[in-house]
Protein backbone atom coordinates (compact mmCIF):
# COMPACT_ATOMS: atom_id res chain seq x y z
CA UNK A 1 0.00 0.00 0.00
CA UNK A 2 3.02 2.72 0.99
CA UNK A 3 4.41 1.85 -3.02
CA UNK A 4 1.20 2.52 -4.36
CA UNK A 5 0.81 5.94 -2.29
CA UNK A 6 5.14 7.05 -3.16
CA UNK A 7 3.81 5.76 -6.73
CA UNK A 8 1.12 8.70 -6.76
CA UNK A 9 2.94 11.41 -4.97
CA UNK A 10 3.43 12.87 -8.65
CA UNK A 11 5.29 15.68 -10.14
CA UNK A 12 1.23 17.14 -10.21
CA UNK A 13 1.30 16.97 -6.62
CA UNK A 14 4.50 18.42 -5.70
CA UNK A 15 3.81 21.31 -8.00
CA UNK A 16 0.19 21.80 -6.71
CA UNK A 17 1.48 21.97 -3.13
CA UNK A 18 3.88 24.30 -3.97
CA UNK A 19 2.00 25.97 -5.66
CA UNK A 20 -0.67 26.47 -2.83
CA UNK A 21 2.04 26.95 0.11
CA UNK A 22 3.34 30.09 -1.85
CA UNK A 23 -0.51 31.14 -2.06
CA UNK A 24 -0.80 31.43 1.52
CA UNK A 25 2.46 32.25 2.14
CA UNK A 26 1.44 35.40 0.58
CA UNK A 27 -1.44 35.61 2.63
CA UNK A 28 0.52 35.62 5.68
CA UNK A 29 3.13 38.13 4.58
CA UNK A 30 0.43 40.67 3.05
CA UNK A 31 -1.45 40.66 6.80
CA UNK A 32 1.80 40.72 8.44
CA UNK A 33 3.61 43.98 6.92
CA UNK A 34 0.31 45.73 7.33
CA UNK A 35 0.77 44.70 10.61
CA UNK A 36 4.30 45.38 11.33
CA UNK A 37 4.59 48.99 9.41
CA UNK A 38 1.67 49.76 11.08
CA UNK A 39 3.21 52.76 12.98
CA UNK A 40 4.55 54.19 9.47
CA UNK A 41 1.31 53.58 7.59
CA UNK A 42 -0.28 56.11 10.35
CA UNK A 43 1.39 58.79 9.14
CA UNK A 44 1.49 57.99 5.46
CA UNK A 45 -2.67 57.96 5.42
CA UNK A 46 -3.38 60.37 8.41
CA UNK A 47 -3.38 64.37 8.80
CA UNK A 48 -0.56 65.28 11.20
CA UNK A 49 -1.16 66.65 14.85
CA UNK A 50 -4.50 63.90 15.53
CA UNK A 51 -5.03 61.38 18.27
CA UNK A 52 -2.16 58.54 17.61
CA UNK A 53 -4.38 56.07 19.18
CA UNK A 54 -7.21 56.81 17.04
CA UNK A 55 -4.66 56.73 13.97
CA UNK A 56 -3.33 53.37 14.75
CA UNK A 57 -7.21 51.83 15.64
CA UNK A 58 -7.78 52.95 11.51
CA UNK A 59 -4.65 51.29 10.70
CA UNK A 60 -5.64 48.20 12.36
CA UNK A 61 -8.96 48.45 11.28
CA UNK A 62 -7.54 47.79 7.50
CA UNK A 63 -6.91 44.15 8.97
CA UNK A 64 -10.10 43.78 9.84
CA UNK A 65 -11.39 45.15 6.62
CA UNK A 66 -9.24 42.71 5.29
CA UNK A 67 -10.36 39.96 7.16
CA UNK A 68 -14.23 40.58 6.63
CA UNK A 69 -13.76 40.23 2.66
CA UNK A 70 -12.32 36.79 3.09
CA UNK A 71 -16.08 35.02 2.93
CA UNK A 72 -17.05 37.73 0.38
CA UNK A 73 -14.30 36.29 -2.18
CA UNK A 74 -14.52 32.74 -0.76
CA UNK A 75 -17.92 32.75 -1.46
CA UNK A 76 -17.82 33.90 -4.81
CA UNK A 77 -14.83 32.81 -6.29
CA UNK A 78 -15.52 29.07 -4.66
CA UNK A 79 -18.88 29.53 -6.15
CA UNK A 80 -17.74 29.75 -9.51
CA UNK A 81 -14.45 27.08 -9.00
CA UNK A 82 -17.16 24.29 -8.27
CA UNK A 83 -19.08 25.64 -11.49
CA UNK A 84 -15.88 26.00 -13.96
CA UNK A 85 -12.80 24.55 -12.85
CA UNK A 86 -10.22 25.36 -10.44
CA UNK A 87 -7.10 26.06 -12.25
CA UNK A 88 -7.96 28.82 -14.32
CA UNK A 89 -9.41 30.55 -11.31
CA UNK A 90 -6.73 30.05 -9.09
CA UNK A 91 -4.37 31.55 -11.96
CA UNK A 92 -6.37 34.84 -11.48
CA UNK A 93 -6.95 34.81 -7.85
CA UNK A 94 -3.22 34.71 -7.48
CA UNK A 95 -2.47 37.37 -10.17
CA UNK A 96 -5.32 39.74 -8.01
CA UNK A 97 -2.73 39.53 -5.42
CA UNK A 98 -0.17 40.47 -7.16
CA UNK A 99 -1.87 43.36 -8.81
CA UNK A 100 -3.00 44.66 -5.56
CA UNK A 101 0.57 44.29 -3.93
CA UNK A 102 1.57 46.45 -6.60
CA UNK A 103 -1.01 49.17 -6.53
CA UNK A 104 -0.32 48.97 -2.70
CA UNK A 105 3.38 50.43 -4.04
CA UNK A 106 1.96 53.46 -5.67
CA UNK A 107 -0.90 54.27 -3.63
CA UNK A 108 -0.90 57.76 -2.87
CA UNK A 109 -0.34 59.53 0.18
CA UNK A 110 -2.56 61.72 3.23
CA UNK A 111 -0.04 64.66 1.78
CA UNK A 112 -1.29 64.03 -1.90
CA UNK A 113 -4.70 63.70 -2.07
CA UNK A 114 -5.76 64.27 1.94
CA UNK A 115 -8.61 61.99 3.79
CA UNK A 116 -9.48 59.79 -0.02
CA UNK A 117 -5.66 58.10 0.53
CA UNK A 118 -7.25 56.40 3.49
CA UNK A 119 -10.32 55.88 2.05
CA UNK A 120 -8.46 54.02 -1.67
CA UNK A 121 -6.44 51.80 0.83
CA UNK A 122 -9.48 50.44 2.41
CA UNK A 123 -10.67 49.47 -0.63
CA UNK A 124 -7.74 47.92 -1.93
CA UNK A 125 -7.44 45.99 1.35
CA UNK A 126 -11.08 44.98 0.97
CA UNK A 127 -10.07 44.05 -2.48
CA UNK A 128 -7.15 42.20 -1.28
CA UNK A 129 -9.36 40.04 1.31
CA UNK A 130 -11.45 39.10 -1.85
CA UNK A 131 -8.33 37.69 -3.53
CA UNK A 132 -7.22 36.14 -0.55
CA UNK A 133 -10.47 34.52 0.46
CA UNK A 134 -10.62 32.78 -3.01
CA UNK A 135 -6.96 31.48 -2.73
CA UNK A 136 -8.00 29.79 0.49
CA UNK A 137 -11.10 28.45 -1.06
CA UNK A 138 -9.44 27.51 -4.12
CA UNK A 139 -6.20 26.45 -3.62
CA UNK A 140 -6.13 24.14 -1.17
CA UNK A 141 -9.45 22.24 -2.36
CA UNK A 142 -6.93 22.17 -5.58
CA UNK A 143 -4.06 21.26 -3.80
CA UNK A 144 -5.97 17.96 -1.45
CA UNK A 145 -7.69 17.06 -4.70
CA UNK A 146 -4.11 16.46 -6.47
CA UNK A 147 -2.98 14.53 -3.49
CA UNK A 148 -3.30 10.47 -3.22
CA UNK A 149 -5.58 9.94 -0.39
CA UNK A 150 -3.14 8.26 1.96
CA UNK A 151 -0.92 11.18 1.81
CA UNK A 152 -3.83 13.86 2.12
CA UNK A 153 -2.65 14.94 5.61
CA UNK A 154 0.61 15.31 5.02
CA UNK A 155 0.14 17.93 2.08
CA UNK A 156 -2.42 19.77 3.93
CA UNK A 157 0.08 19.89 6.59
CA UNK A 158 2.74 21.54 4.38
CA UNK A 159 0.55 24.24 2.48
CA UNK A 160 -0.85 25.21 5.75
CA UNK A 161 2.74 26.41 7.02
CA UNK A 162 3.28 28.72 4.46
CA UNK A 163 1.08 30.64 7.12
CA UNK A 164 3.31 31.01 9.88
CA UNK A 165 6.82 31.41 7.72
CA UNK A 166 4.97 33.91 5.81
CA UNK A 167 4.97 36.07 8.65
CA UNK A 168 9.06 34.58 9.85
CA UNK A 169 9.69 36.69 5.87
CA UNK A 170 7.64 39.65 6.15
CA UNK A 171 9.63 40.25 9.84
CA UNK A 172 13.08 39.15 7.91
CA UNK A 173 12.04 41.84 4.90
CA UNK A 174 10.62 44.70 7.23
CA UNK A 175 14.15 44.53 9.07
CA UNK A 176 16.21 44.42 6.13
CA UNK A 177 14.52 47.42 4.22
CA UNK A 178 14.41 49.26 7.57
CA UNK A 179 18.14 48.39 8.40
CA UNK A 180 19.42 49.69 4.77
CA UNK A 181 16.94 52.59 4.46
CA UNK A 182 16.77 54.22 7.72
CA UNK A 183 13.43 55.75 9.43
CA UNK A 184 13.05 58.48 7.26
CA UNK A 185 13.47 56.89 4.23
CA UNK A 186 11.02 54.04 5.40
CA UNK A 187 8.65 56.79 5.88
CA UNK A 188 8.87 58.43 2.26
CA UNK A 189 9.54 55.31 -0.13
CA UNK A 190 10.49 52.64 1.90
CA UNK A 191 6.94 51.13 2.85
CA UNK A 192 6.66 51.26 -1.20
CA UNK A 193 9.31 48.99 -1.25
CA UNK A 194 8.29 46.52 1.06
CA UNK A 195 4.94 45.99 -0.24
CA UNK A 196 6.27 45.51 -3.57
CA UNK A 197 8.46 42.45 -2.58
CA UNK A 198 5.01 40.80 -2.71
CA UNK A 199 4.70 40.51 -6.24
CA UNK A 200 7.93 38.73 -6.79
CA UNK A 201 6.78 35.27 -5.74
CA UNK A 202 3.63 35.74 -7.46
CA UNK A 203 5.43 35.35 -10.94
CA UNK A 204 6.25 32.20 -9.73
CA UNK A 205 2.98 30.67 -8.09
CA UNK A 206 1.92 32.01 -11.51
CA UNK A 207 4.28 30.14 -13.95
CA UNK A 208 3.30 26.91 -11.70
CA UNK A 209 -0.73 27.03 -12.06
CA UNK A 210 -0.28 27.76 -16.03
CA UNK A 211 1.67 24.62 -15.84
CA UNK A 212 -0.73 22.68 -13.84
CA UNK A 213 -3.65 20.23 -15.03
CA UNK A 214 -7.30 20.61 -13.81
CA UNK A 215 -8.39 18.71 -10.77
CA UNK A 216 -8.78 15.68 -11.61
CA UNK A 217 -11.92 15.15 -8.88
CA UNK A 218 -13.63 18.01 -10.89
CA UNK A 219 -12.29 16.62 -14.56
CA UNK A 220 -14.48 13.31 -12.73
CA UNK A 221 -17.31 15.59 -11.63
CA UNK A 222 -17.69 17.46 -14.60
CA UNK A 223 -17.54 13.92 -16.97
CA UNK A 224 -20.40 12.71 -14.08
CA UNK A 225 -22.63 15.49 -15.14
CA UNK A 226 -22.75 16.79 -11.29
CA UNK A 227 -21.86 20.01 -11.79
CA UNK A 228 -24.56 22.21 -9.38
CA UNK A 229 -26.14 25.49 -10.71
CA UNK A 230 -25.78 27.51 -7.41
CA UNK A 231 -23.03 25.45 -5.11
CA UNK A 232 -22.99 28.24 -2.56
CA UNK A 233 -27.28 28.28 -2.21
CA UNK A 234 -27.21 24.21 -2.03
CA UNK A 235 -24.81 24.09 0.73
CA UNK A 236 -27.28 25.73 2.85
CA UNK A 237 -29.82 23.30 2.55
CA UNK A 238 -30.22 19.65 4.33
CA UNK A 239 -28.25 17.73 4.60
CA UNK A 240 -25.53 20.19 3.33
CA UNK A 241 -26.43 22.39 5.97
CA UNK A 242 -25.29 20.39 8.68
CA UNK A 243 -21.69 19.82 7.31
CA UNK A 244 -21.33 23.54 7.34
CA UNK A 245 -22.67 24.29 10.46
CA UNK A 246 -20.28 21.54 11.80
CA UNK A 247 -17.93 23.02 9.87
CA UNK A 248 -18.04 26.27 10.99
CA UNK A 249 -17.81 25.29 14.74
CA UNK A 250 -15.32 23.90 14.15
CA UNK A 251 -13.59 27.19 12.15
CA UNK A 252 -14.42 29.28 14.79
CA UNK A 253 -12.94 27.68 17.95
CA UNK A 254 -10.01 26.88 15.66
CA UNK A 255 -9.68 30.40 15.16
CA UNK A 256 -10.52 31.62 19.04
CA UNK A 257 -7.26 29.56 19.80
CA UNK A 258 -5.11 31.14 17.10
CA UNK A 259 -6.11 34.56 17.56
CA UNK A 260 -5.53 33.81 21.93
CA UNK A 261 -2.09 32.48 20.91
CA UNK A 262 -0.20 34.57 18.52
CA UNK A 263 -2.63 37.94 18.95
CA UNK A 264 -1.77 38.40 22.74
CA UNK A 265 1.84 36.57 23.05
CA UNK A 266 3.42 39.84 22.30
CA UNK A 267 1.55 41.82 25.00
CA UNK A 268 2.49 39.01 27.07
CA UNK A 269 6.05 38.70 26.67
CA UNK A 270 6.80 42.44 26.73
CA UNK A 271 3.95 43.49 29.73
CA UNK A 272 4.16 47.00 28.24
CA UNK A 273 7.88 47.81 29.17
CA UNK A 274 8.32 45.07 32.15
CA UNK A 275 8.97 41.93 29.92
CA UNK A 276 11.50 41.77 27.56
CA UNK A 277 12.59 44.14 25.11
CA UNK A 278 11.59 44.20 21.20
CA UNK A 279 14.59 42.57 19.94
CA UNK A 280 14.15 39.61 22.46
CA UNK A 281 10.47 39.35 21.93
CA UNK A 282 11.24 39.15 18.13
CA UNK A 283 13.34 36.50 18.35
CA UNK A 284 11.22 34.41 20.71
CA UNK A 285 8.36 35.56 18.77
CA UNK A 286 9.89 34.14 15.31
CA UNK A 287 11.21 31.47 16.77
CA UNK A 288 7.54 30.13 18.03
CA UNK A 289 6.10 30.75 14.60
CA UNK A 290 9.19 28.43 12.91
CA UNK A 291 8.36 25.66 15.39
CA UNK A 292 4.73 25.99 14.23
CA UNK A 293 5.73 25.66 10.69
CA UNK A 294 7.69 22.65 11.65
CA UNK A 295 4.33 21.59 13.62
CA UNK A 296 2.14 21.68 11.09
CA UNK A 297 3.93 19.39 8.78
CA UNK A 298 4.46 16.77 11.54
CA UNK A 299 0.72 17.10 12.55
CA UNK A 300 -1.09 16.98 8.96
CA UNK A 301 1.54 13.85 8.06
CA UNK A 302 0.24 12.21 11.65
CA UNK A 303 -2.97 12.30 10.57
CA UNK A 304 -2.78 10.29 8.09
CA UNK A 305 -1.94 7.77 10.68
CA UNK A 306 -4.19 8.55 13.33
CA UNK A 307 -7.08 10.42 11.57
CA UNK A 308 -8.05 13.48 11.73
CA UNK A 309 -10.87 13.83 14.44
CA UNK A 310 -8.91 10.72 16.69
CA UNK A 311 -6.19 13.24 16.89
CA UNK A 312 -7.96 16.40 17.04
CA UNK A 313 -10.39 15.34 19.91
CA UNK A 314 -7.17 14.36 22.09
CA UNK A 315 -5.53 17.88 20.84
CA UNK A 316 -8.49 19.32 22.28
CA UNK A 317 -8.04 17.72 25.86
CA UNK A 318 -4.33 18.51 25.49
CA UNK A 319 -5.12 22.69 24.88
CA UNK A 320 -7.82 22.54 27.67
CA UNK A 321 -5.30 20.72 30.58
CA UNK A 322 -2.33 23.07 29.52
CA UNK A 323 -3.50 26.22 27.48
CA UNK A 324 -3.59 28.03 30.98
CA UNK A 325 -0.32 26.61 32.36
CA UNK A 326 1.26 27.35 29.11
CA UNK A 327 0.65 30.87 29.50
CA UNK A 328 1.32 30.78 33.38
CA UNK A 329 5.52 29.80 31.85
CA UNK A 330 5.00 32.48 29.43
CA UNK A 331 3.90 35.03 31.88
CA UNK A 332 7.20 33.97 34.43
CA UNK A 333 9.01 33.76 31.56
CA UNK A 334 8.57 37.50 30.66
CA UNK A 335 8.27 38.78 34.61
CA UNK A 336 11.99 37.15 35.28
CA UNK A 337 13.40 38.05 31.71
CA UNK A 338 14.37 34.23 31.40
CA UNK A 339 15.14 33.59 28.17
CA UNK A 340 15.67 29.82 28.18
CA UNK A 341 11.83 29.80 30.12
CA UNK A 342 10.98 31.73 27.56
CA UNK A 343 11.44 29.60 24.91
CA UNK A 344 9.97 26.56 26.78
CA UNK A 345 7.10 28.95 26.58
CA UNK A 346 6.86 29.75 22.62
CA UNK A 347 6.99 26.26 22.33
CA UNK A 348 4.03 25.30 24.44
CA UNK A 349 2.28 28.60 22.82
CA UNK A 350 3.84 26.90 19.37
CA UNK A 351 2.01 23.53 20.16
CA UNK A 352 -1.39 25.08 20.93
CA UNK A 353 -1.67 25.87 17.52
CA UNK A 354 -0.68 21.97 15.91
CA UNK A 355 -4.26 21.38 14.58
CA UNK A 356 -3.96 23.77 12.13
CA UNK A 357 -1.54 21.34 10.29
CA UNK A 358 -5.12 18.97 9.62
CA UNK A 359 -7.48 21.93 8.57
CA UNK A 360 -6.55 21.83 4.48
CA UNK A 361 -7.16 17.76 4.51
CA UNK A 362 -10.27 17.76 6.64
CA UNK A 363 -11.83 20.60 5.38
CA UNK A 364 -12.01 19.10 2.01
CA UNK A 365 -13.16 15.75 3.20
CA UNK A 366 -15.86 16.90 4.84
CA UNK A 367 -17.53 18.73 1.35
CA UNK A 368 -18.46 16.77 -1.97
CA UNK A 369 -16.43 18.29 -5.26
CA UNK A 370 -19.80 19.84 -6.17
CA UNK A 371 -19.41 22.42 -3.73
CA UNK A 372 -15.97 21.82 -2.06
CA UNK A 373 -14.11 25.14 -3.01
CA UNK A 374 -16.83 27.16 -1.86
CA UNK A 375 -17.67 24.70 1.44
CA UNK A 376 -13.58 25.13 2.23
CA UNK A 377 -13.01 28.58 1.44
CA UNK A 378 -16.50 29.81 2.83
CA UNK A 379 -16.39 27.53 5.99
CA UNK A 380 -12.90 28.51 6.64
CA UNK A 381 -13.58 32.16 6.53
CA UNK A 382 -16.48 32.67 7.78
CA UNK A 383 -15.38 30.80 11.44
CA UNK A 384 -12.68 33.65 11.14
CA UNK A 385 -15.33 36.31 11.71
CA UNK A 386 -16.49 35.26 15.03
CA UNK A 387 -13.03 34.54 16.27
CA UNK A 388 -11.57 37.61 14.87
CA UNK A 389 -13.42 39.58 18.02
CA UNK A 390 -11.14 37.56 20.09
CA UNK A 391 -10.13 41.15 22.00
CA UNK A 392 -14.22 42.10 22.44
CA UNK A 393 -13.89 38.02 24.46
CA UNK A 394 -10.50 38.67 26.27
CA UNK A 395 -12.05 41.72 27.69
CA UNK A 396 -15.07 40.03 28.81
CA UNK A 397 -13.01 37.19 29.97
CA UNK A 398 -10.46 39.91 32.03
CA UNK A 399 -13.99 41.60 33.73
CA UNK A 400 -14.88 38.95 35.86
CA UNK A 401 -13.53 39.27 39.01
CA UNK A 402 -12.45 36.46 39.97
CA UNK A 403 -10.00 36.12 36.94
CA UNK A 404 -9.26 40.03 37.16
CA UNK A 405 -7.72 39.64 40.74
CA UNK A 406 -5.15 36.45 39.81
CA UNK A 407 -3.86 38.63 36.59
CA UNK A 408 -4.08 42.46 37.95
CA UNK A 409 -2.89 44.32 35.02
CA UNK A 410 -1.44 41.74 33.05
CA UNK A 411 -3.37 40.02 31.17
CA UNK A 412 -1.92 36.83 30.66
CA UNK A 413 -5.09 34.43 31.95
CA UNK A 414 -8.13 35.93 29.95
CA UNK A 415 -6.72 34.55 26.92
CA UNK A 416 -6.19 31.30 28.21
CA UNK A 417 -9.71 31.31 29.00
CA UNK A 418 -10.73 32.05 25.84
CA UNK A 419 -8.36 29.71 24.29
CA UNK A 420 -9.82 27.05 26.64
CA UNK A 421 -13.50 27.54 25.30
CA UNK A 422 -12.45 27.63 21.83
CA UNK A 423 -11.01 24.14 22.19
CA UNK A 424 -14.15 23.04 24.07
CA UNK A 425 -16.03 24.46 20.98
CA UNK A 426 -14.26 22.26 18.86
CA UNK A 427 -14.08 19.62 20.18
CA UNK A 428 -17.63 19.83 20.47
CA UNK A 429 -17.80 20.14 16.65
CA UNK A 430 -16.03 16.77 16.24
CA UNK A 431 -17.65 14.74 18.57
CA UNK A 432 -20.58 14.67 16.05
CA UNK A 433 -17.80 14.59 12.69
CA UNK A 434 -17.38 11.26 10.88
CA UNK A 435 -13.73 10.23 10.44
CA UNK A 436 -12.57 11.20 7.17
CA UNK A 437 -8.97 10.05 6.98
CA UNK A 438 -9.50 7.09 4.58
CA UNK A 439 -12.73 8.36 2.33
CA UNK A 440 -12.45 8.41 -1.64
CA UNK A 441 -12.85 12.34 -2.46
CA UNK A 442 -15.35 11.41 -5.27
CA UNK A 443 -17.39 9.71 -2.47
CA UNK A 444 -18.10 12.62 -0.69
CA UNK A 445 -21.67 13.40 -0.65
CA UNK A 446 -22.25 10.84 -2.71
CA UNK A 447 -25.93 10.04 -1.23
CA UNK A 448 -26.78 13.42 -1.62
CA UNK A 449 -30.46 14.06 -2.88
CA UNK A 450 -31.36 15.03 -5.97
CA UNK A 451 -28.90 17.30 -7.68
CA UNK A 452 -30.44 20.77 -8.69
CA UNK A 453 -33.66 18.62 -9.07
CA UNK A 454 -32.31 16.00 -11.40
CA UNK A 455 -31.35 12.65 -9.84
CA UNK A 456 -27.43 11.30 -11.21
CA UNK A 457 -27.78 9.55 -14.66
CA UNK A 458 -27.41 6.29 -14.98
CA UNK A 459 -24.99 6.33 -17.64
CA UNK A 460 -22.96 8.34 -15.53
CA UNK A 461 -22.52 5.71 -12.65
CA UNK A 462 -20.66 3.54 -14.77
CA UNK A 463 -18.17 6.22 -15.65
CA UNK A 464 -16.92 5.96 -12.53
Amino acid sequence: MSGEIKAKFSKDTRMAMLSQFLGFMLDAYDMALVLIMAPILVKVFSAPGGSESWQYIKIIFTYSITMAARPVGSAIFGHYADKLGRRGLLVFTIGGVGLMSLISAVLPTQAMCGVWAYVIFCVLRFAMGCFFGGEYAIGHTFAIEHSPSGRRGLVGGFIQSGFPLGYVFASLVFALISHILGSDAMLQYGWRLAFLTGVMPVFLALYIRKSLPESPEFKKAKALGTIEKAPFLSMFKPPALWDFVQVFAFMTGLFLTDYSVYGFLPNILTLGGRGFDATTYSLIYGFALFMAFLGYNFYGWLSDIIGRKRLTVNYCIFLILFGVPSYYVLYNAAIARNIRLAVLGATMAAMLKLAWGVVPAYLSERFPTKRRAVGVGFGYSSGALLGAWFGVYVWWAHSIPAIAAIEKQDMWLSPAVILTIGAMITFASLWFSPETKSVQLSDVGADDPAIDGCALPAEAATQI
